[in-house]
């Protein structure tokens, strides 16, 4: 039996310094890459928001230009502080969709950081996400909460890994549609 995880209620971070104020957070996309394709800041509080200029989450593709996302959402980074450029947390998309296709379980917990991720990001967009997606994202997050094994929960649950991959890659193109990348 596996032990109880603490329900995470918010994004995941490497970076035991929480004193500061602006996490850099990666998302890997591209399976063939080690490391992340596109960032963003969250701003580290109550909500942790991410980068939105006009109404559109920012990303950025390399670290480096975090200081120009920063300027494009008007954020006074004297308040915040510079820019970080070591990644603080990441949304490993590519190694979510493998092990919902190849695996039964996921003993890192990289597959429920990114639906947290993902999940709130969709929520910053303000689209309204399907209902059955939201049925089945939500609930299967809260059992990796719980759980690592999840083959037995899509069993029990009747959900296909199809109906979760087509789920998360929803939440990738509403994500997709309200951004603005600097490139």
């Amino acid at each position: 039996m596996s032990q109880l995880k603490k329900i995470a209620t918010t994004l995941q971070t490497a970076n035991p310094n929480q004193e500061k104020l602006l996490w850099l957070f990666g998302f890997r996309i591209d399976p063939e890459t080690e490391t992340p394709n596109l960032y963003t800041l969250i701003v580290y509080g109550e909500q942790e928001p991410p980068l939105v200029a006009g109404g559109q989450l920012v990303f950025f593709t390399r670290p480096e230009l975090a200081i120009n996302a920063l300027q494009l959402c008007d954020i006074n980074i004297s308040k915040l502080g510079t820019p970080p450029t070591q990644l603080d947390a990441i949304c490993d998309i590519a190694e979510t969709l493998y092990l919902l296709d190849a695996e039964d379980i996921d003993e890192s917990g990289i597959m429920l950081n990114c639906l947290n991720a993902l999940l709130n990001l969709v929520k910053v967009t303000l689209t309204p996400m399907p209902t059955e997606y939201k049925r089945v994202l939500y609930a299967f997050a809260d059992y990796l909460n719980i759980q690592e094994e999840f083959a037995i929960f899509l069993a029990e649950e009747d959900i296909q890994r199809s109906e979760i991959v087509n789920a998360i890659l929803w939440c990738v193109g509403a994500i997709t549609a309200k951004s603005r990348l600097l490139t």
